[in-house]
């Protein structure tokens, strides 16, 4: 016991101390992959342990380089470390997907980043930040999805095209109508062919979920530029 207490309070970089933090790390990870596996998001249980483990082993290395090369003078060898976070966001923007009006994976893609930092924290022995900084992410992505889904009781989501008559609609009319039907603009996209001088809107939107759509449509037709109009799934 004494043993572990000594491997986890120590600042120095050895065999035993490297072991503790990566298993810590490798724990950490996978509680936040397990939620996100359960979910069946894009990045898992697999992705989230190793990209903690990496970023464990990449602290790891920056501060073991300096404590077993007192002279090194050729570099900055804190720069592995700082240089994770960046290489993380090429993971992020994979895991980000756009279509049908929307983009979808920016909870995940936030999620590998924050993983990276938990696994950096573990790595320079900050286990008791990096224990709270997983327990929180778990609540936000848990607890919070579903007070993000009370805001919007009752509500579903829905791909909203406007074809428009001109190729400069007026998006601010545009929007002041949805607000009117408490119609929800969650994204959206805007696309012009100036050769024919029309435009189409495609928005995703969350509508009441017995809500008629004839009130909507008649208040959109009478902005004076929408010439066809679909709401679908």
């Amino acid at each position: 016991m004494n043993e572990l207490t000594r491997l986890i309070d120590s600042s120095t970089i050895d065999i035993g101390t490297a072991i503790v933090r990566l298993l810590v790390s490798f724990l950490l990870g996978a509680i936040i992959g397990a939620e996100r596996q359960a979910r069946r998001r894009e990045a898992g249980l697999r992705t989230f342990t190793l990209i903690c483990l990496g970023s464990t082993m990449s602290m790891l290395v920056s501060i073991w380089i300096p404590q077993t090369y007192p002279n090194f003078l050729n570099g900055d060898p804190g720069r592995i470390a700082a240089q994770v976070l960046t290489g993380i966001g090429f993971l992020g923007a994979g895991a980000i997907i756009q279509g049908k009006g929307g983009v979808h994976g920016l909870t995940t893609a936030a999620g590998v980043w924050v993983v990276a930092v938990i696994g950096l924290a573990v790595g320079a022995g900050m286990f008791l930040p990096a224990i709270i900084l997983t327990l929180l992410t778990v609540f936000v992505l848990t607890l919070l999805e579903h007070l993000e889904k009370r805001t919007l009781a009752g509500g579903v989501n829905k791909i909203l095209v406007v074809v428009c008559s001109t190729s400069e609609p007026d998006i601010k009319a545009f929007r002041s109508v949805l607000d009117r039907q408490h119609v929800y603009l969650m994204s959206n996209s805007y696309a012009a062919d100036y050769s024919t001088n029309t435009a189409v809107l495609t928005c995703k939107v969350n509508v009441r979920a017995r809500s008629s759509y004839t009130a909507l449509f008649a208040e959109l037709r009478k902005t004076g530029f929408v010439s066809q109009i679909k709401i679908f799934d």
